[in-house]
């Protein structure tokens, strides 16, 4: 008995790393292949997207790749947040800011098949769904993560990095997902013109949607492809007020500045605005250090949260400008549960989501058209292959 123990436990840790290679060996590849119970919080009907004048939804990371996790469940609780649209975020891994290589590890990414269920299963539900690969470091040393990458071979990164959000456009063209987001806060990437320019025109020979990328709230003017794209995407990570106990008036305040200068750089470029990140963590620094989810995890805050939450939906949901919002983030796994207690972004079970299922039920301002800006392109016809 030991005897075939151990060899099942041998045959076991080989199946891992085997199905962790795949993911590895597909970004390496030369080629991508083509495809052929009740909440908690405030529940309101989920609205009919082809009514909609701007996406209002929330985010939802997928890093389990078990079939049976229940991300329907979660799906479903954000459609009864009175949400149109589901943002799928998948990953690709990198040891650190300097490797050359990224991966997408087997173990924790559904497979292509059932990402597009998860994609068929949230528009049954109503909701539009945009899909949002990102970049996350493995072994991050001090200070690093995806904004600060500096692989020893740019030729290399770039290389893996076109594969993965190629497969992602395939997946995201075969189950008409609205909205692709080909990149997140890669800051240091983001004055590479020609490269950017390139993985764009590819992307758009394999998917027909809208498309757009992530900025950092504090990067996005450096971007010279934005003309490239259908949208100007961008994070809301500001510093707003300093201390804590902000009030809704200090608030608005320090977003009416920000609001007129975003706006005015976004007449120049002359492209919708999507807000890809909203969120505050519930922390009593929240409104100051929005970014840093570390900061004050011992000191809860529910009221600064809703607050951030109040001032900028206040300063922002009537915007023509605006094509929409995607809220950072829904729980992801059955440990989340949100609640007053709980320091993360979450909303779910906490005064914040009073407030944005509020704002998301209000009507729309008639907002800039979001169609793509190349009209519909021609899709590569590749083989299939089996996930």
């Amino acid at each position: 008995m030991p005897i075939q123990t151990d060899k099942l436990l041998v045959l076991g840790l080989f199946v891992v790393v085997i199905a962790a290679t795949v993911g590895l060996q597909m970004l390496h590849s030369q080629d991508v292949a083509a495809p052929t119970t009740q909440p908690d919080h405030v529940s309101v009907p989920p609205a009919t997207p082809a009514l909609v004048g701007q996406f209002r939804g929330i985010s939802l990371q997928l890093h389990n790749a078990e079939p049976n996790h229940p991300y329907e469940e979660y799906i479903d609780e954000i459609a009864a947040t009175g949400a149109n649209t589901v943002c799928l975020v998948v990953t690709a891994y990198q040891e650190n800011a300097s490797s050359s290589s990224l991966f997408i590890e087997a173990r924790k990414s559904p497979t292509r098949q059932r990402l597009k269920d998860l994609i068929a299963y949230a528009q049954r539900k109503g909701l539009h769904v945009a899909l949002m690969p990102i970049v996350l470091l493995e072994n991050p040393r001090a200070k690093e993560w995806r904004g600060k990458i500096e692989p020893t071979s740019w030729d290399a990164w770039w290389e893996d990095y076109r594969n993965y959000v190629l497969h992602y456009a395939w997946v995201a063209e075969e189950a008409g997902v609205h909205v692709f987001v080909l990149g997140s806060e890669l800051v240091s990437t983001e004055t590479q013109t020609e490269p950017w320019r390139a993985l764009i025109a590819d992307v758009r020979k394999r998917y027909r949607g809208l498309l757009t990328y992530s900025a950092n709230w504090d990067h996005y003017e450096v971007i010279e492809w934005w003309d490239q794209l259908d949208m100007i995407g961008m994070t809301t990570y500001y510093d707003l007020v300093d201390g804590e106990n902000p009030t809704v008036a200090q608030l608005c305040e320090a977003w009416k500045k920000i609001k007129a200068s975003v706006l005015k750089w976004q007449a120049r470029i002359d492209k919708p605005l999507l807000f890809t990140e909203v969120g505050w963590p519930n922390q009593a620094t929240c409104a100051q250090y929005p970014w840093d989810y570390y900061r004050a995890t011992d000191k809860p805050d529910p009221r600064a949260q809703a607050t951030c939450f109040e001032a900028f939906f206040k300063t922002w949901i009537d915007s023509p400008a605006v094509a929409g919002f995607l809220v950072w983030e829904w729980r992801n796994h059955p440990g989340q549960n949100g609640g007053l207690k709980d320091t993360s972004y979450i909303p779910r079970g906490k005064p914040a989501m009073k407030v944005i299922s509020r704002y998301f039920q209000m009507p729309a301002p008639a907002s800039q058209p979001t169609q793509p800006a190349a009209g519909p392109q021609p899709v590569e016809s590749q083989s299939t292959t089996n996930d």
